[in-house]
């Protein structure tokens, strides 16, 4: 007897940086570019996903700031490193305030 699927999610995040020096993005601008990418992300996906397989789909907005400039931590899974990526040890390291 088989079993019912596991239910599976599929969660797209896409993160605008609205920052631009000496300007302002308002949150209705900011709103109709969220609303057209959930559009294109809906389209796009029934697009190359089984018909019918979609059983219900939920978005959300978030209106967000961050005060640092520096780019956030990027974290890649080991198995899909490209191969010209060295491994590095401690000692290619340079760590300050060692004698």
């Amino acid at each position: 007897m088989a079993k019912d699927p596991a239910p599976k999610h599929l969660t797209i995040t896409i993160d605008f940086d609205l920052q631009t020096e000496g300007s302002t993005v308002q949150y209705q601008r900011a709103r109709a570019a969220y609303e057209a990418a959930v559009e294109a992300a809906i389209r796009e996906a029934q697009k190359v996903l089984p018909p019918d397989s979609i059983k219900g789909i939920t978005s959300e907005i978030d209106w967000s700031y961050r005060w640092t400039r520096e780019r956030d931590v990027q974290f890649r899974r080991p198995d899909l490193v490209d191969d010209e990526i060295e491994d590095l040890t401690d000692e290619d390291f340079v760590f300050e305030d060692e004698d």
